[in-house]
């Protein structure tokens, strides 16, 4: 937990600005209301007589505004270089600081945000998922109330860092793949899109293999986009079906930018165009909003389901705090694995429930 920061009072004495900045930045955001530079306040320049005067802002629906407040510290360099604050006013006027409302100032939200990126991109190189790294970084803070970033900044920090870096030549490559391979089969189905800077935003591709093996074995499909491609930190997003040998069947893939609702809506939308209109009796994905969203939109008639694995890989998440985790690891095992009736599988669940008293656990009620 960080150290707790005394008030400024004049004649506190720092060796830069930037020790100044830093203290007052600190205190601002213990009390729960931000700073900006007093207009006409400059920095050191050599030979002249130096300010600098920092007044108060507040956080307003969530948008960090100026107000009527008196509340500022102004500093003047010394004969030796260093920063004494010359006068100081603490007392708010026109609203009341409220420290857990920090988090929604911008100044500290991208000092926070900059705090995380470098654990943000080693947990995700890693394939863990944006919610699992939110959940863990807020447990370290005491919890989401005290965590400054939201789940969804750090999937826009990941969102923007991975946009498809291709250079021109692996663009250029990638296309002349594919018009290859739609020159030698008719069948080959690919699509691109571009941002707004006309650079490579999204792309997928079916091939004549896949398409005719949907015909057969489309009737429920899994869809995951956890796999990283290695060079670029992008999602390939990939469409298995099961054949009736049980064998896994390719059914398309894609590499995407973002992994929103609208990006999953195109690629949706432009798979099924490529099935020839058909969408499949039932869909299997991880527990993803976004997916959620977009299977509804564009695939209304569909079943959609949670896949298995996925959730019982958050099993220790979930779980791990539990003294006898082992035991109620295996014990929901069994009853989700060798349960074959509806009714079979509701009366094991519930007796695992109940015998390790799970019932108020948000988890497993949800």
């Amino acid at each position: 937990m960080e150290t707790l920061c005394d008030p400024p009072t004049i004649g506190m004495v720092f060796l830069t600005l930037d020790d100044l900045d830093n203290f007052f930045k600190r205190y601002a955001k213990q009390q729960g209301f931000g700073i900006v530079k007093a207009g006409g306040a400059y920095k050191q320049e050599k030979g002249k007589t130096l300010n600098e005067r920092r007044n108060c802002v507040k956080m307003a629906n969530r948008k960090t505004k100026k107000v009527g407040c008196p509340v500022m510290l102004h500093a003047k360099v010394t004969k030796d270089g260093k920063w004494q604050i010359r006068n100081v006013v603490l007392q708010h006027q026109n609203h009341e600081p409220v420290p857990s409302f920090s988090k929604y100032i911008s100044m500290f939200h991208r000092d926070d945000l900059n705090d995380v990126r470098r654990r943000l991109f080693q947990h995700h190189d890693e394939g863990v998922s944006i919610p699992q790294i939110h959940s863990a970084l807020a447990a370290e803070r005491n919890g989401v109330e005290n965590f400054p970033v939201f789940e969804r900044q750090l999937r826009n920090v990941v969102d923007k860092e991975r946009r498809l870096k291709m250079m021109e030549g692996d663009a250029n490559a990638m296309a002349a793949y594919f018009h290859r391979m739609s020159t030698d089969n008719q069948n080959f189905f690919h699509l691109h899109r571009l941002d707004d800077d006309e650079r490579l935003k999204d792309v997928m591709w079916v091939d004549a293999r896949s398409r005719a093996a949907y015909i057969e074995f489309g009737d429920v499909v899994c869809f995951d986009s956890t796999f990283l491609t290695n060079r670029y930190l992008l999602p390939f997003a990939n469409f298995v079906g099961v054949n009736h040998h049980g064998q896994s069947v390719l059914l398309g893939c894609a590499l995407i930018s973002h992994e929103d609702a609208e990006t999953f809506e195109w690629v949706f939308t432009n798979w099924i165009s490529c099935m020839r209109g058909k969408a499949p009796s039932g869909i299997l994905t991880d527990q993803d909003a976004a997916m959620k969203k977009a299977i509804a939109k564009v695939m209304p008639n569909t079943r959609h389901r949670w896949c298995l694995w996925h959730i019982l890989n958050k099993l220790p998440l979930k779980l791990g705090g539990y003294d006898k985790y082992d035991e109620i690891k295996q014990a929901l095992l069994r009853a989700i694995y060798d349960s074959y009736t509806v009714d079979e599988s509701e009366n094991s669940w519930n007796e695992v429930i109940d015998a390790y008293n799970l019932g108020e656990n948000a988890w497993l009620k949800g």
